[in-house]
């Protein structure tokens, strides 16, 4: 490095002095071989300094590059700004074009992994899935190490592979990226940034990492944390040992201790103590508590509590909510509890439910016992408006997407639970006699005569799921094929069977294609975390493939014959039907929202029509529903196109 460098000559020590500079011993200070010594004044130097090329003082208006700070034992990169810093700069190494004003210290206090490897105690307050968190902590590798403690060969092979990835980040010298700003922040230790990142304001920063392009902002504290890229901290967020993963936003007062909050996550107001926040959970409001538990595409409606202390042993309940689940104002969960994917929770919950195999239900109170109507939430405009907007609300940086993220709604991890949820409903109905008003099923209420409507729900459902995966397989289809070769045959490298579907963290995967890669991590076969996510990486590829081989032999399954030509014609006109059903439901739920008692407060001294449709507009001209009528529209065209590929084939 030093021939890039040359010692001060003493004519610019002598005008550095006469600059208000000193330093502890000049020959320690080298510096750029254009160095120009009207770009430093009053700037104290200790121990070894590298002072790169720097923009020239002179001119009107012009300020030093250099002043006001005590820099001790640092490498400087070219065209640095780094004025009036009331502590000192120790042991870092400064990118091109970083800016720091008006701070205190930013220092390195010895060898660090800037909170790589900081152990958080997820899901489980009470310990026993710790997790330690890195750069390369993506969603679904903490989902294998926190969920996955009955593999002991796994965790300790995952163990070993995040300890060496703490080993190589380690460092005896803080790194700032390039193009970063440092503004009005008292005291930042043990800190490493990537390139174009914004600091500014926040109250102290202590053993973390903040990747490129994110921003820490005004009153953020956070100690023993790593910031993915992209992320956003600010207005006063408090973090402790936790994790902020990609185009997250966190602020307003936000507190988290022993949490992760990965890819696009929102938390404001709220608190969060040892949740495992997957892709796309949302907080927003206060007197909100996230503990101990497994979220993703969640939204908590305002006061969400949830419980994991019953008074014996201490914090260790822990609870899960699937997919999509969304918590209505003042919901409250006594863990431990499970919730199946898409569901909507109001109340208050004092019993423990597991409704895994149900999944797009209602989950309620009524006279002070949990309930559960199956598959009603899938007829509603809420989760049909939620699978648009993911998508355009994913703030990740392009080449920075880490975590790997299903977006279905419809998928097999949902269609498995559904004919599984349809299969329960049987039994339950043909076992319970007439005269029972309700049943209880693993903790929770179902009114019997609900079984068999709610059964019919998950069928509208699987139809339009099936029609769905048989129009995108047409998509794909060449006129010089025979139809049977692409709707009667498996893909190949695709998983064979009718086996389980799993939701890791916001990928959707066979599990046993996970499986393998499990055992070759525990073979030592992938033995680095960037090979680890790799083989993740593939597995979340083979998703279109493996979709449609559990397809064909699910079907198999169901009907005991091959998918043939007449089943597919068969399945196309279902799925026409079906989903002309769905699009008026869903319509006259969106309806709702501009008939009845929500005109309530309009017009406040008479017209309340027209004051309602100033504000709001009218119900056939609202974006969404529109939207919704185009895709009712296209049907009866989408059906007869298929239908005629096929009889051309």
């Amino acid at each position: 490095m030093r021939e890039e460098f040359r010692l001060l000559t003493r004519d610019e020590i002598d005008q550095l002095i006469s600059q208000g500079c000193r330093s502890t011993n000049w020959n320690e200070v080298w510096v750029a071989h254009d160095f120009d010594p009207q770009t430093i004044v009053a700037a104290s130097f200790e121990g070894e300094v590298y002072i790169g090329s720097l923009s020239s003082a002179e001119g009107e208006g012009k300020k030093p590059a250099i002043s006001h700070a005590t820099i001790v034992n640092t490498q400087i990169g070219p065209d640095c700004q780094i004025r009036n810093v009331h502590g000192r700069i120790e042991n870092i190494a400064l990118g091109q074009g970083v800016r720091i004003e008006n701070i205190g210290s930013l220092i390195c206090s010895g060898r660090t992994s800037f909170g790589n490897g900081v152990k958080v105690a997820v899901i489980n307050e009470g310990g026993g899935r710790e997790l330690p968190i890195t750069t390369g902590t993506t969603s679904q590798l903490a989902y294998l190490f926190t969920l996955y403690r009955h593999r002991p060969l796994l965790i300790k092979q995952l163990s070993r592979i995040f300890d060496e990835q703490v080993d190589d980040l380690a460092a005896d010298r803080g790194s700032i990226g390039d193009s970063t700003t440092i503004l009005n922040c008292p005291w930042l230790e043990n800190i490493s940034t990537g390139n174009n990142v914004e600091i500014s304001g926040a109250d102290r920063l202590v053993n973390g990492t903040i990747e490129a392009h994110s921003h820490i902002g005004d009153g953020v504290i956070a100690n023993d944390f790593i910031v993915l890229a992209g992320a956003e901290l600010d207005s006063g967020a408090i973090i402790e040992k936790s994790l902020v993963g990609e185009g997250c936003r966190i602020g307003k007062q936000f507190s988290a201790e022993n949490s992760t909050f990965f890819a696009n996550c929102e938390g404001f107001h709220s608190e969060a103590c040892s949740v495992f926040a997957g892709p796309y959970t949302v907080t927003h409001h206060r007197s909100t508590l996230l503990i101990a538990g497994l979220f993703s595409f969640f939204n908590a409606g305002s006061a969400t509590n949830q419980s994991n202390h019953m008074y014996k042993l201490g914090p260790v309940h822990q609870g899960i909510l699937e997919r999509g689940c969304k918590t209505g104002s003042g919901s409250y969960l006594l863990w431990p509890a499970r919730a199946g994917a898409f569901s909507a929770i109001r109340g208050k919950h004092y019993s423990n439910f597991d409704t895994s195999d149900f999944p797009f239900s209602y989950i309620d109170i009524d006279k002070g016992k949990s309930t559960l109507i199956p598959g009603m939430n899938f007829l509603t405009v809420g989760i049909l408006r939620d699978s648009q907007k993911w998508h355009k609300r994913d703030r990740r940086l392009e080449g920075h997407k880490q975590d790997l993220i299903n977006f279905e709604v419809l998928s097999p991890y949902t269609a498995q639970k559904m004919l599984r949820g349809q299969q329960i409903m049987t039994e339950l109905y043909d076992s319970s006699p007439k005269t029972q008003e309700s049943i209880i099923y693993q903790g929770i209420h179902i009114r019997r005569l609900l079984l068999k409507t709610c059964r019919r729900y998950y069928q509208m459902a699987l139809d339009i799921y099936w029609g769905e995966i048989l129009l995108r397989r047409l998509e794909r289809w060449n006129q010089n094929e025979n139809p049977s070769e692409i709707f009667l045959e498996p893909e190949p490298q695709g998983e064979a069977g009718t086996g389980e579907w799993v939701d890791i963290a916001g990928m959707l995967v066979r599990q046993s294609r996970l499986e393998r890669l499990i055992k070759a991590i525990e073979a030592q076969e992938l033995d680095y975390i960037f090979a680890v996510n790799h083989g993740l990486l593939q597995c979340y590829n083979a998703y279109s493939i493996d979709e449609w081989n559990w397809f064909l032999a699910t079907q198999e399954e169901l009907t005991g014959n091959q998918l043939t030509l007449e089943n597919v014609l068969m399945m196309l006109g279902k799925w026409k039907t079906a989903s002309k059903k769905y699009y008026n439901l869903v319509r006259n739920d969106a309806r709702k929202e501009f008939e009845g008692p929500v005109r309530t407060g309009f017009g406040i001294d008479g017209n309340s029509d027209k004051d309602f449709a100033a504000v709001r507009g009218d119900f056939e001209h609202n974006d969404f529903v529109q939207w919704v009528t185009r895709q009712a529209d296209l049907l009866d065209e989408r059906c007869q196109k298929a239908i005629n590929q096929l009889q051309i084939g």
